[in-house]
């Protein structure tokens, strides 16, 4: 690989990707960020901003034809890793998969049609209101493109699920909805970094819908998985990149286990948002950000990688149940420290989960047991002081 890519474009510029854009300035490298909201704080720390909404491709793609860059690195959403996938397609950037690849991915409909195909254990789904014979109640009503659990529901007669498919089709840039059966069992996410389609390194993370039901706000590095779905799960991961013949990088799975099996939820190839990337290292001492950029900037992934610490660390994402104006948090909580990334002013609106938070709490125990009881009842210690609309 070329390791003298030196002027890159990171396309996404709110809080989300801070530790991408740190792991590019160490290596020296010119840094353009892109998005069209200028008081993003990545604008502030790039060497240069570029007010491009980057859902427009053909407007991403004139400005990248016109300007010269090495490497282009997709931020913490779909709609960035898509753009750029199409992009990188037709000038051959480094760190992507082909566009027909990324969207079998990052699609829920595609990932489904292949995953049914291939005989991946998913739950049993379909994409066309007709075939609702085939699913048996409760079901999960979900738009193919979007994320952050919005548009999602449960539906447990017919007439929620025709309503359901509505509002899903709203939240769907596509118009495009899949809907699937409900399956018991706890949410995880496996983050694993593939090089020639084996795994290097990886990390399996307990993760908690506590305010809103499909969007995750609290998650640790995982220790009571079984090793037995842990295997299982790294054994498909690295099926699943022979497969597609997935170049490096990382690949990000949610899935449901009641430690007996697993069922695939969602895969991606982007970094996860909501600072994932910081629960990684503060837990391991491994760089995710780092690790997750080192592709898209023509940069070889190492061929072993140690997680040089174990911390106990919790991560909060501060979300509401209903509009309202922020004016303050704070967290009760016994630990060894407490840091908080604040994103919200005093006196600023506050959406309600899934479309807003006011700031992500990272809280270290001292030891397993307390993270492991404590991580899903974080909500229950944070003290909100908010304002009615």
């Amino acid at each position: 690989m070329n390791n003298n890519l030196k002027n890159i474009l990171l396309c996404d510029a709110n809080f989300c990707i801070l530790p991408i854009l740190q792991s590019v300035k160490r290596r020296g490298c010119t840094l353009s960020v892109v998005g069209s909201k200028l008081g993003d704080p990545a604008h502030l720390l790039a060497d240069k901003s570029v007010a491009i909404d980057y859902s427009n491709i053909e407007l991403l793609y004139k400005y990248l034809f016109e300007n010269k860059y090495d490497g282009i690195i997709p931020g913490c959403n779909d709609m960035s890793y898509i753009s750029l996938a199409f992009i990188a397609e037709k000038m051959n950037f480094p760190g992507f998969d082909s566009y027909e690849k990324v969207l079998t991915i990052h699609r829920k409909d595609k990932f489904r049609e292949f995953s049914e195909k291939m005989q991946y254990p998913i739950p049993k789904a379909i994409n066309n209101l007709d075939a609702i014979g085939m699913l048996k109640f409760p079901v999960l009503v979900k738009p193919v493109d979007s994320f952050s659990g919005k548009g999602i529901n449960k539906a447990h007669t017919i007439e929620e699920l025709k309503r359901y498919w509505k509002e899903a089709e709203s939240f769907s840039a596509s118009n495009l909805v899949v809907a699937e059966e409900f399956v018991e069992g706890k949410l995880y996410s496996h983050s694993a970094f593939i090089k020639d389609k084996k795994i290097v390194v990886d990390f399996f993370v307990n993760e908690y819908c506590t305010v809103y039901p499909y969007q995750v706000n609290s998650s640790n590095i995982s220790i009571s998985i079984k090793k037995e779905i842990k295997e299982s799960l790294r054994a498909w991961v690295e099926e699943f990149a022979g497969d597609l013949d997935l170049c490096d990088g990382l690949v990000h799975t949610q899935f449901i286990s009641d430690n007996k099996k697993f069922y695939l939820i969602e895969i991606a190839r982007r970094c996860p948002g909501d600072l994932y990337s910081q629960l990684i290292q503060q837990s391991t001492g491994v760089n995710y950000a780092e690790l997750y950029s080192l592709p898209f900037c023509g940069l070889e992934m190492p061929d072993n990688i140690k997680k040089r610490e174990r911390k106990f660390i919790s991560r909060h994402t501060v979300s509401v149940d209903s509009d309202c104006i922020f004016i303050s948090s704070n967290i009760n909580i016994n630990s060894m420290s407490i840091k908080n990334v604040q994103l919200k002013y005093s006196g600023e609106k506050m959406k309600a989960a899934p479309f807003d938070k006011s700031g992500i709490y990272f809280i270290e125990h001292e030891n397993y047991h307390e993270m492991e009881k404590l991580t899903e009842k974080i909500k229950d210690f944070v003290v909100l002081e908010t304002l009615e609309l």
